[in-house]
């Protein structure tokens, strides 16, 4: 049987931003359970009271502001950008082995432009600088392509052993750009350092975001 606690939790997870403001405490109770009410009652399939609702955000709230609560750990050693990337995501093929290998063979690559590549089971991704698009499309043009997405920028963040240690250190990050309104189009980790991928337009915002929480 689905509770009204469990019914709050499932329509807060469910709005990202309703989650941070809650966790901040910038909400009214009684506005956002009259403004839940009737999805309440549908999900639970009968009538609730807002008062029933008000205590099941309260311990929300709770559990919420533990998680998303800035710790010390949480904190960058280095960020930096690049900027001028395309995406081309291709079919998961016997052949991309032999691809990566020719990608990293380009003379730009070599010296030190961009190339991420994050295989799938089904799908294939290339991340790229745009000056190094007719080589790729060289490379993967017996590929079957799904989508490509141009004017793409990435931020680059490195940080230490402690804070990859931490839990909660990519959900505090990247909620914070969704709190802002940036659309991540791509996240690229390794060991202590990961990478975000944003429209080009969103990148000083992104960026400006990142250096107040991270530094």
């Amino acid at each position: 049987m689905v509770t009204v606690s469990r019914a709050v939790q499932k329509i807060i997870k469910q709005n990202p931003s309703l989650e941070i403001a809650l966790a901040k405490d910038l909400l009214s109770y009684s506005k956002l359970a009259r403004y839940m009410h009737d999805e309440v009652e549908k999900e639970l399939g009968r009538k609730v009271k807002d008062p029933a609702i008000i205590v099941s955000l309260k311990r929300m709230r709770e559990k919420a502001e533990k998680m998303y609560e800035p710790k010390k750990a949480f904190s960058a050693d280095e960020i930096t950008t690049n900027s001028n990337l395309m995406e081309i995501t291709t079919v998961t093929s016997q052949n991309i082995p032999k691809i990566i290998q020719r990608l990293y063979e380009i003379d730009e690559v070599k010296k030190g432009s961009v190339v991420n590549i994050t295989q799938g089971n089904k799908q294939t991704t290339f991340i790229f600088s745009e000056k190094i698009e007719k080589e790729v499309r060289g490379i993967i043009q017996t590929e079957r392509i799904i989508s490509e997405i141009k004017d793409l920028s990435q931020i680059s963040i490195s940080f230490n052993k402690e804070t990859f240690e931490t839990p909660g250190f990519l959900v505090y990050v990247l909620k914070e750009l969704s709190w802002n309104s940036i659309n991540i189009i791509e996240i690229i980790s390794t060991y202590t350092e990961f990478a975000i991928i944003v429209k080009s337009e969103d990148l000083m915002k992104a960026y400006g975001i990142l250096k107040k929480v991270l530094f």
